[in-house]
């Protein structure tokens, strides 16, 4: 008998040709995926489940989808249309309300300029030109038109964009829609609400292609974090203790960062993204605050690297430690990207904290910063999730308590979902929380940078949160005190602390021939001593007697020049001057085109500017005093007033005495304004801006004095009441020259 170890039966052999028919092709052919003027990367050959990604050169993108797949009838994906490298283009405007735009274009490619103009009786804002740039966004900002007429202003319409609703009256809801074939960024409806502020976040259209550069990334994520790290800095106990959570009242923020590591990321990107989440927190223990870290990893399955709970999650270097040991095999199945898990994870931490401690649970900030390919596969709708956690935090639709969540979202790659990561961001007015970025790499080089440029300066204009029975130096520590004591007799004067060595204030304070020894500066309860007095240049009390002005004011500024360094800390902070990089990062402006200008029309933005001074109604207690500063139209009647007094009636011209170097308070319309008094002289006049305090004006004179010393009478003020600050926007060239250590604007 012959061997039949190799014979088949019918039915066994009919059985393998059908799985061999059934088997999947190997490999795909090559020959197939070439792009024309472009190149092109493979993750694993020709095999199946391999990705070929397309890159173009600068100012171009591959055409008609950024990556093929090989699938498992040996065929790539999208098969049928050839690869090609296409111009970039940037939106077209629809509409310009109010105004005109040109040149008008079907395509609008890298290097077009657009250019807007206001019809008359309209104010432009923003720029008059913008770039198509090579990443398919417009350069600066959106421009607007605006009369002004609105109790919010002009909310603008992106280019590329359609808007529904032309009225900016409280309660009106205004709706954008992008053109087809664009993806919309922020919110798609907005409502004017009772703070004159329009909820959500300003709309953007932008093509697939279309990434954010680190720099922009820079520009807009680091302002909008720090504005909640900062308003923590400033309000905690000065003896901050580590405790766990249940015990401790003093944790104030909790840093959730979200890691995707899903094969659509891979071990390579995951890696790398565990390098930019250690350079965050590292950076992160530089700032004089301790918050709560939790790290999470997801693919099919969410992971916690870090608990919220965990005793090491305050130490940012065990933190730090504990990503370096995470390993991305700890997730077996990586085919899943379970962006709604991830977020249950969050939500069970903060559960478990607002059931341990509740009172404190409410004070707590909360920043979520999520790292991923950007498109969920299973899990269900993350944003779901989004919804659970702003009710765990008690924040209801345009509330205040949307200062206690906000939600990053960094898309990395060209396979993102733009509506799935614009959904889970916050969404607040003026700022930037969901960002797409064309590789990991862009991400950490945007943390990199961004993190190397926050140091000291955009830590001015803080206020320590008020207390009962609180003196106002203690809340707003910028405050300094001045005594000069002569022959017989002492005078005071208020200035502020803009530097480690400078107090600001007014010249008048001082004889020309004042001697140092005289000048004693108390900040934060501690007394220094001055090593130099500087005065404006210009200043000169008798200059304009030719012009019948008794005593000029003009140029009314002065620097007292400390013998040692001051030391910052809750109780002594610099104020915020404008035309600084600190108050560009106050105003959230941190672009190297910036100009003082764009700082002057952001503060000073309308005829009525709400404004404050800090007066001394009793012996070492200060009262902050609300005013308005009258500018445009509403300024003339500040001239007009202080005409009227006798002791200026014969000067032939009012202007001589109160020159454009003068911001004006005072007067009965629309309100009826404090009056400052003795003592009060060379103190700051303040804008604020959201929790920063931006100093504008110094105290230099008033046109009747009605205070009984220091004290302001009871009643109303005299109805030509008028007082006049050095406005600092005019005082620039001297400041630069005189105070080397604060790094002003171009």
């Amino acid at each position: 008998m012959g061997d039949n170890r190799y014979k088949m039966s019918p039915l066994i052999l009919l059985s393998q040709i059908a799985l061999s028919i059934a088997a999947p092709a190997n490999q795909c052919d090559l020959s197939k995926i070439a792009i024309a003027g472009g190149a092109y990367n493979l993750t694993d050959g020709a095999n199946v489940g391999s990705k070929v990604v397309y890159t173009c050169p600068e100012g171009q993108y591959p055409h008609p989808f950024p990556s093929r797949e090989c699938l498992l009838n040996g065929e790539w994906s999208n098969a049928k249309e050839k690869s090609q490298c296409r111009p970039v283009q940037c939106p077209r405007p629809f509409v310009f309300e109010n105004g005109e735009v040109y040149p008008r274009k079907a395509k609008y490619l890298v290097g077009d300029v657009l250019n807007f103009e206001c019809w008359e009786g309209f104010e432009m804002s923003g720029p008059e030109k913008r770039t198509c740039q090579a990443n398919g966004k417009w350069s600066e900002i959106d421009a607007k038109c605006d009369d002004k007429e609105g109790d919010c202003p002009d909310p603008g319409i992106p280019l590329g964009a359609t808007k529904v609703g032309t009225s900016y009256n409280i309660g009106i809801k205004v709706t954008y829609t992008c053109e087809k074939g664009l993806q919309m960024f922020g919110s798609k409806e907005r409502v004017c609400m009772e703070s004159k502020r329009w909820s959500g976040a300003e709309p953007s259209c932008r093509y697939w292609n279309t990434f954010d550069t680190p720099e922009e990334v820079e520009e807009n994520f680091a302002p909008s974090l720090y504005e909640a790290i900062e308003s923590l800095t400033l309000n905690r106990p000065d003896e901050w203790n580590r405790r766990i959570i249940g015990v401790t009242t003093e944790i104030l923020m909790n840093i959730f960062i979200i890691l995707d590591a899903s094969a659509n990321v891979g071990e390579d990107n995951f890696n790398i993204a565990k390098e930019a989440s250690k350079l965050f927190i590292e950076k992160m223990s530089s700032f004089d605050f301790t918050p709560r870290y939790s790290i999470i990893s997801y693919a099919t399955e969410a992971k916690p690297i870090i608990e919220l709970s965990d005793d090491d999650s305050t130490d940012a270097y065990k933190v730090i430690e504990r990503i370096d040991a995470f390993q991305y095999l700890e997730h077996r199945d990586t085919r899943g990207t379970n962006t709604q898990a991830a977020l249950t994870k969050v939500y069970e931490m903060l559960s478990l904290q607002n059931v341990r401690d509740p009172d404190t649970f409410q004070k707590t900030k909360n920043v979520i910063m999520l790292i991923t390919h950007g498109k969920h596969n299973m899990g269900g709708d993350p944003t779901v999730e989004v919804k659970r956690i702003r009710e765990i935090l008690n924040i209801k639709e345009d509330s205040e308590r949307e200062d206690y969540l906000d939600i990053y979202v960094f898309g990395l790659g060209h396979d993102i979902s733009h509506d799935e990561i614009n959904d889970i961001a916050s969404k607040k007015d003026l700022e930037k929380h969901v960002f797409h970025m064309e590789t990991v790499y862009s991400m950490k080089k945007a943390f990199e940078n961004m993190l190397d440029s926050v140091e000291i300066p955009h830590m001015c204009g803080l206020a320590n949160k008020p207390s009962i029975n609180e003196k106002a130096e203690v809340q707003f520590p910028w405050i300094a005190k001045i005594t000069i004591t002569r022959l017989g007799s002492q005078e005071t004067c208020k200035g502020s602390i803009i530097g480690r060595h400078f107090i600001l204030t007014a010249a008048q304070c001082f004889h020309l021939d004042e001697g140092l020894h005289t000048i004693s500066v108390e900040v934060g309860g501690r007394e220094y001593k001055a090593k130099n007095l500087h005065r404006h240049n210009k200043y000169n009390p008798a200059g304009k007697q030719d012009k019948k002005v008794e005593k000029s004011f003009d140029y009314d500024l002065a620097l007292i020049e400390l013998q040692t360094r001051i030391e910052f800390s809750t109780k002594i902070r610099p104020i915020c001057l404008p035309c600084t990089s600190g108050t560009s990062w106050a105003l959230r402006k941190i672009k190297k085109s910036v100009t003082c200008s764009d700082h002057e029309k952001e503060i000073l933005s309308s005829e009525l500017v709400k404004a404050m001074f800090f007066a001394e109604e009793s012996r070492n207690t200060l009262e902050r005093k609300d005013v308005l500063i009258k500018r445009g139209n509403k300024r003339q009647a500040c001239l007009d007033d202080t005409q009227k007094i006798d002791k200026f009636k014969d000067i032939p011209d009012i202007r001589d005495a109160v020159t454009d170097n003068f911001l004006c308070t005072g007067g009965m319309e629309p309100q009826m304004d404090p009056q400052t008094c003795n003592g009060d002289g060379g103190g700051p006049l303040i804008v604020q801006y959201k929790q920063r305090y931006i100093q504008v004006g110094v105290i230099s004179w008033r046109t009747i004095n009605s205070c009984t010393g220091p004290k302001r009478n009871k009643g109303p003020v005299p109805a030509l009441s008028r007082d006049f600050h050095t406005d600092l926007f005019h005082m620039m060239d001297w400041l630069k020259e005189k105070v080397d250590e604060l790094e002003f604007l171009e």
